[in-house]
């Protein structure tokens, strides 16, 4: 797989699961005005656990195209 298809791919996941995210914390929102406190609370946790994996997601494709590209991480200093 070519390194381009790569980050695009990383990218395009990463945006689909903080999409989810979002999802989840406006869902998170709507349990605590309902008054599902442990619902809402997992909902916020879900919500947490996939912006981290989308931040890492978008981490991991800046490294591919870095890689792809021949940059180190000290000559950019």
């Amino acid at each position: 797989m070519k390194a381009s298809v790569k980050v695009y791919a990383y990218i395009a996941i990463g945006i689909l699961l903080a999409a989810t995210s979002i999802l989840f914390f406006l869902w998170s929102i709507s349990f605590m005005q309902r008054s599902y406190v442990a619902t809402s609370l997992l909902s916020a946790l879900i919500g947490f656990s996939t912006l981290s994996a989308s931040l890492y997601l978008f981490r991991l494709s800046a490294y591919v195209y870095g890689v792809e590209k021949g940059v180190s991480g000290e000559e950019g200093s």
